[in-house]
């Protein structure tokens, strides 16, 4: 059984043909899986820039809980503690000017 050179270069450009089709339709799988790709990306930066504000939220509001947490609410009465401060100064030096100040703003 001989094998001409026709049935070979047949079968060499059937075969070059069928590779061609199988690339063709590769290169658009990979192009349209590249596009989805970087749809997801920029997707996944919007997320990642929310997460991180949802991240310093959290934690300010860690803090604010925090300072409420400790005793006459901390931070929250900033303004009653200067007014006692400068109260007490009244009380033992007689002096007036802090206490004004306070009770003009109040």
């Amino acid at each position: 059984m001989a094998v001409d050179i026709k049935d070979v270069e047949q079968v060499a450009q059937e075969l070059q043909q069928k590779f061609d089709d199988f690339k063709a339709k590769n290169d658009k799988r990979v192009e349209a899986i590249e596009q989805e790709k970087g749809k997801l990306a920029g997707q996944v930066e919007t997320l990642n820039g929310k997460l991180s504000e949802l991240e310093n939220l959290k934690s300010d509001l860690e803090k604010e809980l925090l300072e409420l947490k400790r005793p006459a609410g901390g931070a929250q009465n900033k303004v009653a503690a200067e007014h006692k401060d400068a109260f007490v100064g009244f009380l033992r030096k007689g002096r007036e000017d802090g206490l004004r100040d306070l009770e003009r703003k109040a």
